[in-house]
């Protein structure tokens, strides 16, 4: 038997698997037409008639209405006229009580006086001590007003030679400059209180109210042994009761600087004469002399 071409056979293995393939998808077509009939689709009509129910809509080109105005509402001017009123003479009133205590107008009051210390108090070494006043110190926690002088604010001010000067702040700088840090011996309780206590304070052995009175900084209280003290440092003129201290040395001249800016000192030795200056009519350059 007489064998087939394999390109023949080549193209009918391809229709074969095209027809297995293929068949199944054409089965799931729908036919063109039911039961040899010719199905026709007619169009949908979105034309809304003119006889349904509900509002036509508005032209388009219709101009949109005016939104309505209102009459503005008359003022009667007479209504604002102070005119008829009575105008009498402006009375003044007591002023109103302020809401808190900043408002007063009244000074601050004056703090609360130094507490004695009690029968617990014992001598203990403060350190670092720092000078608050001219005879108020503060040292460990505690505020120690020096027992028996009167203390020296800061601000107070002495005209013992005439013109005012700043003798508080004198007080406390020297008192600060005596103390220089160093540790005072007082007479306090256990603990550290809140208020300021009067006692007794010694650095070394010098006693710190001693020292003040002694030195003019500070004046001793009524009925203190110190008495006597601060009688001879008036007499004395010293601290509060004399003139303020010296203010610093006059600034020393220097010699203003020349042309060549040498600043030394001038020499004892004689000095060249300076040339002549030319007169405003001489010829340009002047001749050498």
């Amino acid at each position: 038997m007489r064998q087939l071409p394999l390109y023949i056979l080549t193209i009918l293995v391809g229709v074969c698997l095209a027809s297995i393939f293929i068949a199944p998808f054409y089965a799931g077509l729908p036919s063109a037409g039911v039961s040899g009939q010719n199905v026709t689709i007619s169009p949908e009509n979105f034309q809304i008639p003119d006889d349904a129910d509900g509002d036509a809509p508005p032209p388009q080109d219709a101009a949109p209405s005016a939104p309505p105005t209102t009459a503005a509402r008359q003022v009667d001017p007479d209504g604002f006229s102070v005119t008829g009123k009575e105008t009498g003479p402006l009375q003044r009133i007591e002023p109103r009580q302020p809401l808190s205590d900043i408002g007063h107008a009244s000074p601050p009051a004056p703090p609360p006086p130094p507490v004695p210390v009690d029968t617990t108090a014992r001598p203990k070494l403060l350190y670092r001590p720092v000078a608050t006043a001219a005879g108020t110190v503060e040292a460990s926690g505690y505020r120690i007003a020096i027992e028996g002088i009167n203390v020296v604010p800061p601000e107070e001010t002495c005209t013992a030679d005439g013109p005012a000067w700043p003798c508080g702040m004198a007080a406390r700088t020297a008192f600060r400059n005596w103390l220089r840090s160093r540790a005072i011996e007082c007479n306090v309780p256990d603990q550290p209180q809140d208020a300021l206590v009067s006692t007794q304070c010694k650095l070394g052995t010098t006693d710190l109210a001693a020292w003040l009175v002694d030195n003019g900084w500070a004046r001793a209280s009524d009925g203190s042994p110190l008495a006597a003290n601060m009688k001879k440092a008036e007499e004395a003129r010293l601290g509060i009761f004399g003139s303020p201290p010296p203010s610093l040395p006059a600034a020393v001249d220097l010699p203003s600087p020349g042309l060549s800016g040498d600043l030394s000192p001038p020499s004892s030795e004689p000095q060249p004469a300076p040339l002549p200056v030319p007169a405003p009519d001489a010829p340009f350059p002047p001749k050498p002399q």
